[in-house]
């Protein structure tokens, strides 16, 4: 029987957890990287005016309790839990770890006053927050800068300021503990201290930063209170863990190498990791080495799969059946579409800008549309992609792509004919899980690139013709116009009013 750090590699398990937009996920995999079960407990989303999304944090508790109870045979053979969750999200809670009111997630855009307000009060976040964060509605100071003009009772109840992962791992191992990155708004990430200055400024005190750590670190193992209530091993050890963004990035070795990426699920997280980063990243995210063991240059986009959910409700198909309906598509030049369905954010931070189709004919059908839809989303991908690299210095020749766009084969020719580059398809259902494994397995061996090494799976390449080349330039250029007539209208709305 082979060890490892004296535990038993035959029977026992890692969890991987993932809070996300629409489920809570759990993966039990291998401390040898065997997958043995993939389950997931969904969870809802109540939209309200004026762009607001929000969740219960209980139903993460409540998701937890059920994956345990209906796996309690894999539970019991749990040696190490990792974390990971959707972010920038706000979870107020008090002093026992209770939220004191629903969650703001990543989606809660409610706050565009408040994201005005601080840039014209602090300019270029940089030398405050130690990145380049814009001052956008859906980011943490925005929406804790919200709560202070419009629920002054829930910041005086607020002890600790957490992610949806801090709060599983707060109940799980009794303290407050995040990661930098994580907090970033809240914290400097390159010093880990709370920003003072700007906390005050939106009425907030330093207090609600929780204790940092990195991902990959062990906050603690599951309590007494813990075990009894999830129906998890007593003791065994919790990773601090890290967004969803940064899980999917280690799942795809993108921690360990200088590479150029695309994550997608309900949004997509595009980028590229690097040794020689960018001191401001602008319009997108600079991780730095003080977070990551790579800095990596990355922005969020607003709808990936999301999009796909539209046009598939638009047309009153399955967005299954409306991936195959792109396939059926005959035009040799189909329409832009723009997948500002709900605004966008990197690299356009523009929550009031719209989507559209550009190009449509009487000949235009609806496995056009669909195939627009999948194209215009990828093109929004590659701009994020090209303005990383761009800022980094250095272009990469393959592209790695996980979430939906690994694990989906019918998405290959999109990407080659869009994207005009290698790429290398990581066939996972789930990266942030696996990401959020690859941390607790580090938790054990205390070397997270040794733990990528043991978790890792094998990615699919595949090139792009000379054909699907020449088609990627001549359409993202007209993809770009499209998006500057996309800008006027949108700039001309909001002077009119």
């Amino acid at each position: 029987m082979r060890l490892l750090d004296g535990v038993a590699l035959t029977k026992d398990l890692i969890l991987g957890l993932d809070v996300g937009t629409s489920s809570v996920k759990a993966l039990f995999i291998g401390v040898d990287g065997e997958i043995i079960k993939r389950v997931q407990v969904k969870i809802s989303t109540i939209s309200g005016p004026n762009s607001s999304a929000e969740q219960n944090a209980e139903d993460y508790l409540s998701a937890l309790i059920e994956i345990s109870k209906t796996n309690s045979e894999l539970i019991a053979r749990v040696v190490s839990i990792g974390l990971s969750g959707h972010t920038p999200s706000v979870v107020c809670v008090d002093e026992i770890g209770q939220a004191v009111r629903p969650v703001m997630t990543w989606q809660d855009n409610r706050a565009t006053k408040e994201a005005e307000d601080l840039l014209a009060e602090f300019g270029n976040p940089f030398n405050i927050i130690g990145t380049s964060l814009p001052w956008s509605a859906s980011a943490c100071p925005a929406k804790l800068f919200w709560l202070t003009r419009h629920e002054p009772q829930s910041v005086v109840k607020t002890r600790w300021v957490l992610q949806p992962k801090d709060f599983i791992g707060m109940h799980l191992t009794g303290t407050a503990i995040s990661d930098p990155w994580s907090s970033k708004g809240i914290c400097n990430v390159l010093t880990r201290e709370a920003i003072s200055g700007l906390l005050e400024f939106i009425g907030w005190n330093s207090k609600i930063l929780p204790q940092l750590m990195d991902g990959f670190e062990n906050r603690g193992g599951v309590t007494e209170q813990a075990a009894k209530k999830f129906g998890l091993p007593l003791g065994i050890p919790v990773s601090t863990g890290w967004s969803d963004a940064m899980c999917g990035m280690v799942a795809l070795n993108v921690m360990s190498e200088p590479s150029s990426f695309i994550i997608t699920g309900t949004s997509a997280i595009v980028g590229a990791s690097t040794t020689t980063p960018p001191k401001d990243g602008g319009s997108l995210y600079v991780i730095p080495n003080t977070c990551a063991p790579l800095a990596i240059t990355y922005g969020p986009t607003q709808s990936s799969g999301s999009a796909v959910e539209w046009i598939s409700s638009l047309l009153e198909i399955t967005q299954d059946a409306a991936i195959n309906l792109a396939e059926g598509t005959k035009s040799p030049d189909l329409p832009i579409f723009l997948p500002y369905i709900y605004g966008e954010r990197a690299p356009l931070w523009r929550s009031d800008l719209q989507g559209g189709f550009y190009g449509l004919g009487g000949a235009t059908n609806k496995s056009d549309l669909a195939a627009a839809v999948l194209e215009g989303i990828s093109f929004a991908e590659k701009q994020v992609i090209e303005t990383a690299e761009k800022l980094n210095g250095s272009a990469n020749p393959l592209i790695k792509l996980g979430g939906h766009a690994g694990n989906d084969q019918r998405w290959e020719k999109i990407r080659l004919k869009t994207l005009g580059r290698e790429i290398s398809r990581y066939e996972d259902t789930d990266t942030t899980t696996r990401g959020s494994a690859i941390l607790a397995h580090a938790v054990i061996t205390k070397n997270l690139s040794e733990s990528t090494k043991r978790l890792a799976f094998n990615p699919i390449k595949s090139t792009p013709s000379k054909t699907y080349k020449t088609y990627s330039d001549k359409k993202y250029k007209e993809f770009l116009s499209s998006q500057e007539a996309a800008l006027r209208l949108a700039d001309h709305k909001k002077e009119r009013g």
